[in-house]
């Protein structure tokens, strides 16, 4: 984010408490810790404050410097805390004036102010006031990034005091870790390498943002992770044979792979316009995808002035020749950090710092290993808490990549109740590896519907052999006793056995009928049948074993039914409320408590829920 000098004043200065700090005096530094005291601050009207500066009666510092400065100063009330003075930005249309008569931005439009502008957005000269005498010329050989001091020798000059700043990607160094990664801005939670994605991170506060770039064919860059286009937009072909029009031309076809709620005309973001968006907003790790594609990003990078705020990361050291050369921190993918053809000391002697590995390749001594050599490990991508539980806690994970990462680190509320009203993913919803994309659709209204659609022509039918299966992890860890209530109602099944399913697991994990095995969390799976039949299976290193079942009425397709799953201290008791008995089983076993999450899926049905409840 830009800021204009020479405006009535800087941010508000706050104490640690965040209380305004008004009429404080103050020495103002060139950098947060250490750095040279700046001397002399100049007023607006070119006059000198003074080796203090007091804040004005709005908590705010008063100072003069040119246009499209990105410099930060420090201001130190005398109890050796330092907080950053970043002026405020001026009306736009007003620079020309404030640089050339040194007008106060602020008074355009205000009372006593200038009150219009001529046909070329200029204050008109006969409402300008008469600052001749007051007036301080700028000297020559100032930069952009400079600011206008007064040094020791009394002479006005500028300075760089962009040392001050705590750029973004500083700030994310200096964080305690593991710092978390939102990937493709937080695939889970809105459609992966979109503008929507990233600004909802931002709002989010996510510790930092990746996203996948491609050189094009004409030399551009533009966002997008796969090497096709095919998945995620309406273009398709080869992605590194795009051009820049036709990027700008395709749209993300979020309604028909993300969620059907979604739009499917978002437009797909360039690289250049990623950065104008959220340049010195958060940090942003770009992995570059194809040859040619680090230098581009670089150059890209550097034109905006943003190279304290990125990381360029690749598979191949050769794309991160161009961000070495620029200083930008890089770093090099290698899904099992052992590394081919290369040492940890000679990666560092290279200049990159930072090291991705898979966290289900990656074993506990290599990333202590990486890390103990002085590397910066990163983790990607971790989408479950038993995954993230895993990783060496010694401090060797210096960042972990998720798609979901306020989930994951455990910062989202936990939540009693369904969202399906939002018409989106919550936080704790991955679907399945074997169904891609897909984790159902939605139907608004009252009530508001998920569903997940495996009958024969359904969407994962052909991924996973019938069965999808989506967490609803926002509802854990469940307590040891609990109740969960939901509608729901089966549109259509292949075959009457076919049958909807609440797998209530240990851990997060991720629970799959179809193909999960013994990777399978251990817990209790309930299954409801179109015929009427309830079974209760407790499943035990990956193998099902039938602790239960009851035959109640048939349920008719397209109707709402209501089903109550009671957990006590001894007992697993499933009711189909809605109708008479026999509606009920009651299984005696304990073999599991606390620490559950929930799972729903379908087996070659097509289901909906609503009004999912937890007591």
């Amino acid at each position: 984010m830009r800021y204009q000098y020479g405006s009535t004043g800087g941010d508000v200065v706050t104490d640690t408490d965040g209380d305004i700090l008004t009429g404080r005096p103050g020495t103002v530094w060139t950098a947060r810790a250490g750095g040279s005291t700046v001397t002399d601050i100049l007023a607006l009207d070119g006059t000198p404050t003074g080796g203090s500066v007091v804040t004005d009666s709005r908590g705010r510092v008063e100072f003069q410097g040119p246009d499209g400065v990105t410099a930060t100063l420090w201001w130190d009330s005398g109890g050796g805390v330092r907080w950053a003075v970043q002026p405020t930005e001026p009306d736009r249309i007003a620079r020309r004036q404030v640089e050339i008569y040194g007008v106060l931005a602020s008074t355009v439009g205000e009372p006593e102010g200038v009150a219009e502008l001529d046909v070329d957005g200029h204050v008109p000269q006969d409402q300008l006031p008469d600052l001749s005498a007051s007036y301080v010329p700028y000297p020559a050989g100032g930069q952009e990034g400079d600011t206008l001091i007064r040094g020791a020798d009394e002479g006005v000059f500028w300075g760089r005091s962009s040392a001050g700043t705590v750029s973004p990607w500083a700030a994310l160094e200096s964080q305690a870790g593991p710092r978390w990664v939102a990937h493709r801005g937080a695939a889970l939670l809105a459609p992966e390498n979109t503008t929507e994605a990233f600004r909802m991170s931002v709002a989010l506060q996510a510790d930092a943002i990746e996203i996948d770039v491609y050189k094009t064919l004409d030399g551009g860059l533009f966002v997008m992770h796969d090497s096709t286009v095919d998945r995620t937009s309406n273009l398709t072909g080869t992605t590194s044979n795009v051009t820049i029009p036709a990027a700008l031309r395709g749209r993300i076809d979020a309604g028909s792979w993300f969620a059907n709620t979604w739009p499917s005309d978002l437009r797909i973001p360039l690289f250049a316009d990623v950065l104008a968006d959220l340049g010195n907003t958060v940090p942003i790790i770009v992995h570059c995808n194809n040859s040619g594609s680090g230098a581009a990003a670089v150059a890209e990078i550097l034109r905006q002035e943003l190279e304290q705020a990125v990381c360029i990361m690749a598979w191949s050291e050769a794309e991160l020749v161009a961000a070495r050369a620029a200083g930008i921190p890089s770093v090099l993918l290698d899904a099992d950090g052992v590394l081919s053809g290369q040492t940890y000391a000679g990666l560092l002697a290279a200049g990159t710092g930072h090291l991705g590995v898979d966290y289900s390749q990656a074993t506990t001594s290599t990333i202590n290993a990486a890390a103990a050599a002085g590397l910066r490990v990163m983790v990607y991508t971790v989408n479950r808490r038993a995954h993230f539980a895993a990783l060496p806690t010694s401090g060797s994970v210096w960042a972990v990549i998720s798609d979901d990462p306020w989930f994951v680190r455990g910062t989202s509320a936990l939540r009693a109740t369904d969202l399906f009203g939002a018409g989106t993913f919550y936080h704790g919803m991955p679907g399945l590896a074997d169904t891609g994309d897909y984790r159902g659709f939605f139907q608004l209204g009252s009530p508001s519907w998920w569903g997940l659609d495996a009958v024969t022509a359904g969407p994962p039918d052909t991924g996973n052999g019938g069965f999808a299966g989506v967490g609803h992890h926002y509802l854990g860890p469940l307590p040891s006793t609990f109740t969960l209530d939901f509608d729901y109602v089966i549109d259509s099944v292949d075959y009457a056995s076919a049958s909807l399913q609440v797998m209530l697991g240990i851990g997060d994990t991720q629970f799959d009928d179809q193909a999960g095995g013994a990777a399978n969390p251990n817990g209790y799976n309930v299954l409801v049948r179109q015929s009427g039949t309830i079974d209760v299976y407790r499943v035990t290193s990956g193998t099902p074993t039938n602790i239960g079942t009851v035959a109640t009425a048939a349920i008719t397709t397209g109707t709402t039914q209501h089903l109550r799953i009671q957990v006590t201290a001894t007992q697993i008791i499933v009711t189909r409320t809605n109708i008479a008995s026999p509606n009920s089983v009651t299984v005696t076993n304990n073999t599991y408590r606390s620490g559950m999450y929930p799972n729903f899926g379908v087996r070659d049905t097509k289901t909906r829920w609503a009004n999912v409840a937890i007591t």
